[in-house]
């Protein structure tokens, strides 16, 4: 730590997966703006010259960023390149300290690539950390030893991100935790098994301090406790902002929370349909959220509501024979989601699918760079590795075809133009797609 020259520097960073790295185009902008490290630099930047990277949106020389301390936040699929950044920084005798969710469950991996651990949840344990660092006496490991109270955060530093990177700036957190237990989700064992709310007045006076644009939640589900969501929606009316979210099917299922939510400038919602298998919904753990039967239905009263869906999807679950693809591309197709994610079986550490693959010995290997969902890691119930890629792969470019595109566009009576736009931005974008697949 420099002596005599003003407060330390801190360097936070979010390492870009190898394949976003080794394309032959990279990425400019993202999607999504991540809250993590705004977050970690709130409760700093009191005792910190703070500084956030992100790999993702920009080309980075490490090796010219000053520092006195690092922080890399790690999920699986970034794990490794999070580990080559932290070695360069080490080798030069600056302190690294490593957290996130999968250093939450690869404790003994991380360590070897670091200075110090964050285990868990980041506040409470961070701020030891840094007073640690300050007064020159840096542990190994770090563990929020309880889980934090939302009320009265400090505001996330979205100010230290990279103007114009991200599609959605205004990253918005209003909850952690979930009580769902599917069994390819960590979410439970990071964040919780019960819903932690932060106020509803202080998310409504952080809203208000956003630039204008619109807002994205960032909760794993919206909707998961409905009496809070309807209080949430009542008071973000009068702002009148339009916003996106992610949530689960019960919104249908409840026309107060689903009139609320549209009155409330709801116009995006990412959805986890996974399957149109009964069995695989059993299999996953998520056949009492999501009622396969219902799904057209539910669909439809989002639509009537003027909500554009973002479906999820995953291939590869042990009912997956070939026809999988064919069968999920026309429900997509005839429920006219204005988009789709389709994505790989992924058992990522931490989740009971990881345990029961790993002890079947189904995974193929544990290269974490391709544990991105886009890539095969593990071996198929019901078709071959091969089938299981060209399908996945085919499936992706025909729902983003020319043809898919205008005969679900016609269909959509607001916004088009957008809806459009998005399509075509993924068509355009299938080369890249395919290529980083295939690495």
């Amino acid at each position: 730590m420099r002596a005599g020259m003003g407060k330390p520097r801190l360097v936070l960073i979010h390492p870009a997966p190898d394949k976003d790295r080794l394309i032959s185009r990279r990425r400019t902008k993202s999607s999504v703006a991540q809250l993590n490290l705004p977050i970690l630099a709130a409760h700093a930047d009191d005792r910190f010259d703070v500084r956030i990277l992100d790999e993702n949106v920009e080309e980075i020389d490490f090796g010219a960023v000053e520092a006195d301390l690092v922080g890399i936040s790690l999920m699986t699929s970034t794990s490794l390149r999070g580990y080559e950044i932290a070695g360069d920084f080490r080798k030069r005798g600056i302190p690294v300290v490593l957290g996130g969710m999968h250093v939450f469950f690869m404790q003994d991996e991380a360590l070897v690539h670091a200075d110090a651990l964050v285990v868990g949840e980041g506040e409470y344990a961070w701020n030891d950390l840094l007073d640690d660092f300050l007064a020159g006496r840096l542990k190994k490991s770090y563990r929020a030893e309880r889980l934090h109270d939302l009320k009265g955060l400090p505001r996330p530093r979205l100010d230290l991100l990279r103007p114009g990177a991200y599609s959605f700036p205004n990253v918005v957190e209003t909850s952690r935790g979930c009580p769902n237990r599917c069994n390819y989700c960590a979410v439970t064992e990071f964040w919780g098994t019960k819903f932690r709310f932060r106020p509803v007045e202080e998310v409504i006076d952080e809203i208000r301090a956003l630039p204008t644009g619109n807002l994205l939640f960032i909760d794993d589900n919206l909707f998961g406790h409905p009496p809070r969501s309807k209080e949430l929606f009542r008071a973000l009316i009068p702002l009148k902002r339009r916003w996106v979210g992610q949530g689960d099917l019960r919104l249908a299922r409840d026309p107060e929370l689903l009139d609320l939510a549209a009155r409330s400038g709801c116009k995006w919602l990412f959805m986890g349909f996974e399957t149109t298998s009964v069995e695989n919904l059993k299999t996953l753990g998520k056949a009492r959220l999501n009622r396969a039967p219902e799904y057209e239905r539910s669909i439809a009263a989002i639509h009537g509501a003027g909500i554009k869906i973002l479906g999820s999807f995953m291939f590869g679950l042990d009912n997956d024979g070939p026809d999988v693809f064919a069968r999920t591309l026309d429900f997509c197709i005839e429920n006219r989601l204005e988009c789709a994610n389709f994505y790989l079986l992924t058992p990522l550490p931490g989740t009971k699918l990881f345990d029961d693959m790993k002890r079947q010995g189904r995974i193929e290997h544990f290269d974490w760079s391709r544990y991105d969902a886009n890539h095969v890691v593990i071996r198929p119930g019901s078709m071959s590795k091969k089938d299981l890629l060209e399908g996945y792969i085919r499936t992706y470019r025909s729902f983003y075809s020319t043809g898919s595109i205008a005969r679900r566009a016609l269909r959509t009576k607001r916004d088009k133009f957008h809806t459009v736009a998005m399509n075509v931005g993924r068509k355009l974008n299938a080369r890249y797609f395919e290529e980083g697949c295939r690495l």
